[in-house]
């Protein structure tokens, strides 16, 4: 009994001991800022499972946000490219329609020969070609020095036909070599004489030609 009276004596001083230093005996030894320990075994595991629902939930709302940023980022990429593809098959559309705008059927015969002939150019008419003597009335641009060899030669073919009333095939062919000749050589003073006498002179060439296939009237 002895015994035990002097710790039961010794334990009540230590504790009178860590009063009197400022110490609470539930002070956790590692430093200020630590919380108490649980006062009891339930409220220890009560607070242990706390933590524990604390910790899924806020991994149940990190997985939840994850999720929905994904389905997010695959709508997207679904609606990207159903307006890729809704922009490709209607460009293919459009350049369907086009295509088929552009084809047009083929002329009848009466139609083609319409567009030959539109493509002709005109006869001279006889103020500028006399049937009679075969004269030429040239215009302005193709009365340069440089032309006056090939105007009298011409000259001289017309004056036959209109003797004779056509022209001979090597006579033909040679009305059209020196027209365009002609023609060469006007495109160098193009720029001199300007785009109407150009125009004028180049048209008069090419009727001159064409009249070469006609008997003289």
């Amino acid at each position: 009994m002895r015994v035990a009276l002097l710790a039961s004596l010794m334990a009540l001083g230590g504790t009178f001991f860590v009063q009197a230093q400022g110490i609470s005996p539930y002070y956790n030894a590692v430093g200020a800022g630590s919380y108490h320990h649980a006062s009891t075994a339930e409220e220890g595991a009560a607070r242990g499972m706390a933590d524990v629902i604390r910790s899924s939930g806020a991994a149940n709302l990190m997985n939840s946000e994850a999720a929905i940023n994904l389905q997010e980022a695959q709508k997207k990429n679904i609606e990207n490219h159903l307006q890729y593809t809704q922009t490709y098959f209607q460009m293919k559309s459009i350049n369907k329609q086009y295509r088929n705008a552009q084809r047009r059927p083929p002329p009848t015969q009466q139609q083609a020969i319409r567009m030959s002939k539109s493509r002709l150019p005109d006869r001279l008419s006889a103020n500028k070609v006399d049937p009679l003597s075969g004269q030429l009335a040239w215009p302005l641009g193709l009365r340069i020095d440089s032309l006056k060899e090939d105007r009298e030669r011409l000259e001289e073919l017309f004056a036959e036909r209109a003797d004779k009333g056509f022209f001979t095939p090597d006579q033909y062919v040679e009305v059209k070599q020196v027209t365009d000749t002609m023609k060469e050589e006007l495109r160098k003073y193009a720029r001199k004489l300007g785009g109407n006498v150009t125009i004028e002179a180049r048209k008069f060439l090419e009727s001159l030609a064409y009249e070469a296939s006609f008997q003289a009237s």
